[in-house]
């Protein structure tokens, strides 16, 4: 009785701010749903086939190969993390069978003739995957990179850990008028200093295929300092005698870091990985406040397609079905997160 009461409060804020939105999400995905109009038609799954389906769709399995591949390999990684922690056989095989189902999938693609019924969609979904797959590694080892150059530090620790943290407490409105006057090509810093070479300026935020590197290089900018911080707090846990112990074994750097400080990190490397993946498959606003997801369609990202289809199409219905979509996404990642933390502790 006593824990049910203590729970109470949290389980009330639960129901109505997470499992009431998604509920609601879940019901109006199955209408179509004019925001500007009170008439509400129910459609079913339409809105899903919409966004998922289009016309002539075959399979072909040489089709998007070196996606399916790294799904695959990242699958077969899993399942050897899995089945190192202990007997997690039913894990394993439910995350390879989900592993198998998504390639599968991706060889799905329209064909001669054919279309997706969303092809915004689909374009950004690929730029949302693109930004997460490329930024997610970059701040996770940068992150490792600062925070172990910061232990390592004899003075100033703290302040040299303040400095690296400040921008990720920037809002993003800051963040973006910072990085858009350094990436002006006529007014910009960098403009200016590649001026002194003879160089001139770089429309990065203009050009296709530089849009989505200068996000990514602003994203970075804005977010490694709390992955710097979490890593710098797990540095703090692990025993400095296991150190000793191995500088007097002759161990050098790299063969305490493999095998010191990467075991003693695992808990804090799987925290960061898991929230640095779900953070950055959230992107929205450097993207909306920087290129409006131009120039044309090519850093255009999920959370964009969803914004634009309820409240720039009025199609709160389908904007909902692709939030349902997203929700799916991201409870996976907790799932895998939650599963892997629990067989370490």
């Amino acid at each position: 009785m006593d824990a049910a009461l203590f729970l109470a409060p949290f389980l009330a804020v639960y129901a109505i701010f997470l499992l009431a939105p998604v509920g609601q999400a879940l019901y109006m995905s199955g209408f179509n749903w004019d925001l500007l109009s009170p008439i509400r038609q129910f459609v079913g799954a339409d809105n899903y086939l919409r966004m998922l389906w289009g016309t002539g769709i075959v399979w072909n399995i040489s089709h998007a190969w070196l996606p399916r591949l790294l799904v695959l390999a990242v699958t077969a990684l899993i399942i050897r993390s899995l089945l190192r922690q202990g007997p997690s056989k039913t894990a394993a095989v439910v995350t390879g069978a989900a592993g198998v189902i998504i390639a599968v999938l991706l060889g799905f693609h329209p064909g001669p003739g054919g279309a997706w019924n969303d092809s915004g969609f689909w374009n950004s979904l690929q730029n949302t995957l693109v930004f997460t797959l490329v930024s997610t590694p970059i701040l996770i080892a940068l992150g490792l990179a600062m925070a172990l150059l910061l232990n390592n530090a004899r003075r100033g620790r703290s302040a040299y850990r303040a400095v690296f943290f400040l921008p990720y407490v920037l809002p993003i409105s800051a963040v973006t008028l910072i990085w858009s006057y350094l990436l002006n090509p006529d007014r910009g810093l960098i403009a200016g200093a590649l001026g002194w070479f003879g160089v001139d300026g770089i429309a990065f935020l203009s050009e296709p295929a530089l849009a989505m590197p200068a996000i990514i290089a602003t994203s970075v900018w804005w977010s490694v300092g709390f992955n710097m911080v979490l890593f710098a707090a797990g540095l703090q846990d692990i025993e400095p005698a296991y150190y000793e112990a191995a500088s007097l074994d002759g161990a050098g750097y790299w063969q305490r870091f493999r095998h010191i400080t990467v075991p003693g990190l695992s808990h804090v490397t799987v925290l960061v990985t898991i929230t640095q993946l779900i953070a950055s498959f959230q992107i929205f606003g450097q993207v909306y406040i920087m290129t409006r997801g131009g120039p044309g369609t090519a850093t255009e990202v999920l959370i964009q397609h969803v914004y634009e289809a309820g409240f720039k199409n009025y199609q709160l219905g389908y904007a909902a079905a692709l939030s349902v979509f997203l929700f799916v996404v991201m409870a996976a990642v907790a799932a895998v997160q939650f599963r892997l933390i629990s067989k370490d502790a």
